[in-house]
């Protein structure tokens, strides 16, 4: 499946770029924007989209459908649960490489590659049951590590696409609620076109020392 992507205006045009991965280089952008493949490896698993304009300028997602109102990431609460199959706590995610589980002064558990230890493939998997097809948005509980400015960054991946990765940066010390955003088109919001089924979102270390405690998935539209 091609990637499909959204230019500022809103006006879709395909082409064909590529972007950085995790320690590689950088190639040439085109101006359009990306909006991310997201195949299973089998044609039908849909495409990442970027956020239409509405949610690019950073306008509140109130309103736009009953599911993601109804949410934890608009109501601010953290949601999911033990019975929430579109919600996992990312301690209990499957962890690869240096990913460790720590402690914060509450007592509550998150995940982390430790300051200094350097990014090698670590990556963290969240495997979760879709029920109903549509547009998901993925929402975190994060918080950076001890230097803002270089602990504050993953990559983001459902289904292991795209390849090099969604690059998603945030601030905020204290752990908090979010919404992955690409990093590299703008920071806009990030949706991906999910079939019933299992689906896999993972975070693989981009900066050591930034910090994930929650992952989930909101349906907002069909």
């Amino acid at each position: 499946m091609l990637p499909f992507f959204v230019q500022p205006t809103g006006h879709p045009e395909l082409h064909e770029g590529t972007r950085r991965g995790a320690g590689g280089g950088r190639s040439p952008r085109a101006p359009a924007r990306r909006a991310l493949a997201g195949a299973r490896g089998a044609p039908g698993w849909g495409s990442w989209v970027a956020l239409l304009p509405a949610l690019l300028c950073g306008c509140s997602l109130e309103g736009l459908s009953a599911e993601w109102d109804a949410s934890s990431a608009s109501t601010g609460a953290a949601g999911g649960g033990e019975g929430d199959p579109l919600a996992r706590e990312a301690e209990r995610c499957a962890r690869d490489g240096r990913f460790v589980v720590e402690t914060d002064p509450s007592g509550a558990e998150y995940v982390v590659v430790p300051e200094d230890a350097g990014c090698h493939g670590d990556r963290v998997e969240c495997r979760m049951e879709v029920g109903e097809a549509g547009s998901y948005q993925i929402k975190v509980k994060v918080a950076v590590g001890p230097n803002p400015s270089t602990d504050n960054s993953f990559l983001v991946r459902v289904d292991r696409q795209p390849e090099a990765g969604i690059v998603y940066s945030f601030s905020g010390a204290e752990f908090h609620l979010d919404r992955v955003k690409d990093s590299k088109a703008d920071d806009a919001e990030v949706l991906v076109a999910l079939d019933p089924g299992e689906h896999t979102v993972s975070f693989e270390c981009r900066e050591d020392g930034a910090r994930l405690d929650w992952v989930g998935l909101v349906r907002i539209g069909p």
